[in-house]
């Protein structure tokens, strides 16, 4: 889209391609042979970033490394750890509707989601056959507004509790 939104979510995805080599991610893109999701926590006016990466090791194991780092610095990260997720972790985030929800860049008024001075979230989702990017600015802020926003809101207040137990 040529919208401000579908700007954003093209800088946006460019972005995480940049760390994704920085980091020795996996690519993503491609399909994956497990189940793997990344959920991006970008601001401009904050420092560090964070990226999670939950991760399916085997049937109902899965992993959650969190990879906080700096945008603009050459030595980035500021912590890199991984723990296990308990049993059953994936059911409990009923991952498929995710893989159906519209980005703000494919919404109909996706420009006039915003605020002025937040993060946006990214989630990437990749499994044996598909892959998805997803942008959101500030959903916290416009979670009443449109339902895309409520369910990646649900989806990272969850994943932050988890964080949060470390």
């Amino acid at each position: 889209s040529r919208t401000w939104a579908g700007n954003m979510t093209r800088n946006s995805y460019r972005q995480t391609r940049i760390f994704e080599k920085r980091f020795n991610l996996q690519e993503l893109v491609d399909g994956t042979k497990k189940n793997e999701f990344r959920i991006w926590y970008l601001s401009g006016s904050y420092n560090p970033q964070v990226v999670l990466i939950a991760k399916e090791n085997s049937i109902n194991s899965w992993s959650l490394r969190t990879i906080s780092f700096y945008e603009n610095k050459s030595d980035s990260i500021n912590s890199d750890y991984t723990r296990p997720l308990k049993s059953g972790f994936k059911d409990s985030l009923n991952l498929n509707k995710y893989w159906n929800l519209t980005s703000q860049s494919n919404l109909i008024n996706g420009d006039s989601f915003g605020c002025m001075d937040g993060n946006d979230i990214l989630l990437e989702m990749s499994d044996s056959s598909r892959y998805r990017f997803m942008w959101y600015r500030c959903p916290e802020i416009n979670k009443d507004k449109d339902s895309s926003f409520l369910l990646i809101s649900q989806l990272t207040d969850r994943i932050n509790s988890l964080v949060l137990k470390k």
